[in-house]
């Protein structure tokens, strides 16, 4: 079980004084990580990895090496968690291409192994089962191929800029000390500036929830300025917690209303919709009001202020949705469509803002209990999931009668929409045909030709219903021989 760190907010007390040396810090401090990303990026494209320890003295900069070495690890940690989702996307790219079963197979191992740059390599391994490896001669175009993908989609995606980096800082340059000698604060945090040889000291008050939480206090702190107001959280590491599950699998279907459905039917966060669109109105009431003053979002602290609530909410309410279904389930596996918050009734714009925050809050959550809980993960397709029968599996677009309401056309199955497509998650965590990144169209195909296996004949739909359904068109003669349509009739 890997580790899990937690970051805990303490209210700061600094002056006026100190908040400007902080500044100086905070300005040197993401210049610097600009040129350290500079660095590190020519490094990557030569090498196809990033270096913590890259040789950076001669880098112009008013930081001290300890600062300047610190700044290189969080930069590093930046890029390596955007390359990480490049190489998701990559993968993506070959599983939905029409490239033969070989070549996709040798760009997925040099996806994995970092080696599009590496003009050298001439063989891959792939791992069929823990018995079996096969290896494959890699062509000059499947290296070029694999090379072209790496740089389309870095040239497509918008890389880190730094420009609002925090400081993410170790005991070489930031020290948190206990007060013994007064009870008006409880720690000071000793933070090296720009001055050599002059640190300034920052009184804390203590987070009693991290305080009290289970686990061991990290020489590691964050630390950034918002308004003229100093931020500081200190890390700790959280002891995993005595977790006996009683529920084998647990389903989640994720929309916004209700927020939460799952295979055994709980609907969860039903008012969810009604604040977020009621943020709705007035965040675009508000950035109509700022396009027409002419001002820039990051600069109107309303506007900031607004988002800032909506992303509370979000956090907070999907936090507690998750732990009530954890507490009352305890389950060992949490099968999950893979995410895409959006609803037709909000503003793109809001539906940009929750879809990318909202994607991150649960994923963070689902790593936090994988880690401290042990609770397996399984992120499935959830393509079609809302028109499939999870009773029967006959898929067709008018199943899904309303945004709550779902009623088969074929064997007559009713249920509440999300609670059913809650339950096509929970199945399709074992139809091996279907990956995450399976495309739509595949997907389709799958779900046709394993409902007309299991149901063909006097068995299935009524032959009118599976007629007029566009999905059966391509199948239904390969699958229903004249005698079972005749006897039909």
């Amino acid at each position: 079980m890997s580790k899990i760190i937690g970051a805990y907010l303490y209210p700061s007390y600094p002056n006026k004084g100190k908040i400007e040396k902080i500044k100086e810090v905070l300005k040197e401090y993401r210049k610097t990580a600009k040129q350290i990303a500079k660095a590190q990026w020519i490094h990557f494209f030569k090498t196809g990895e990033f270096n913590k320890y890259l040789d950076i003295k001669k880098l112009k900069a008013k930081l001290s090496e300890r600062y300047k070495q610190t700044c290189q690890w969080q930069v590093v940690s930046v890029l390596e968690s955007f390359i990480q989702n490049v190489k998701n996307e990559f993968e993506k790219i070959v599983y939905k291409s029409t490239l033969n079963e070989k070549t996709k197979r040798v760009l997925i191992v040099i996806n994995k192994q970092n080696k599009w740059f590496d003009k050298t390599i001439d063989k891959v391994y792939w791992i069929q089962n823990k018995k079996q490896t096969i290896e494959y001669l890699v062509s000059e175009e499947e290296k070029l191929l694999a090379k072209k993908i790496i740089k389309y989609i870095l040239n497509k995606w918008r890389k880190p800029n730094f420009d609002n980096i925090n400081l993410h800082l170790d005991n070489k340059v930031a020290i948190i000390e206990e007060n013994k000698k007064s009870k008006s604060f409880d720690k000071w945090l000793k933070l090296s500036t720009l001055q050599k040889g002059e640190p300034i000291y920052i009184p804390l008050k203590n987070n009693p929830y991290a305080e009290n939480t289970e686990g061991k206090f990290l020489n590691f702190c964050q630390i950034d300025i918002k308004d003229d107001k100093l931020i500081v959280k200190l890390m700790k590491q959280i002891k995993p917690r005595e977790y006996k599950p009683l529920t084998q699998y647990i389903a989640i279907d994720l929309g916004l209303n209700p927020l939460i459905a799952t295979d055994k039917g709980d609907l969860i966060g039903r008012r969810f919709l009604d604040f977020l669109m009621a943020m709705d109105k007035k965040i675009t009431k508000r950035m109509a009001y700022i396009q027409k003053k002419g001002i820039r979002p990051s600069q109107d602290k309303k506007y900031k202020k607004m988002v800032s609530q909506l992303r509370g909410f979000l956090k907070t309410e999907i936090n507690r949705y998750i732990n009530n279904l954890i507490e009352l389930y305890k389950p060992e596996v949490i099968v999950l469509e893979k995410l895409d918050f959006r609803n037709q009734n909000l503003s793109k714009r809001m539906n940009r803002l929750i879809s990318n925050f909202g994607k991150r809050v649960i994923k963070e959550k689902m790593q936090r209990l994988k880690e401290l809980c042990g609770i397996e993960v399984v992120e499935v397709n959830p393509a079609y999931s809302s028109q499939t029968c999870s009773k029967c599996g006959y898929v067709d677009k008018n199943n899904r009668k309303d945004t709550q309401t779902f009623e088969c056309r074929a064997c007559g199955y009713k249920a509440n929409a999300q609670v059913n497509g809650a339950r096509n998650i929970l199945n399709r965590r074992s139809i091996g045909d279907i990956k995450v990144h399976t495309p739509k169209k595949a997907i389709l195909k799958v779900l046709v030709k394993q409902y007309l296996e299991r149901f063909t004949g006097c068995n299935s739909a009524p032959l009118e219903v599976l007629k007029g359904n566009p999905y059966f068109r391509d199948y239904l003669e390969d699958f229903l021989n004249p005698w079972s349509v005749n006897k039909c009739l």
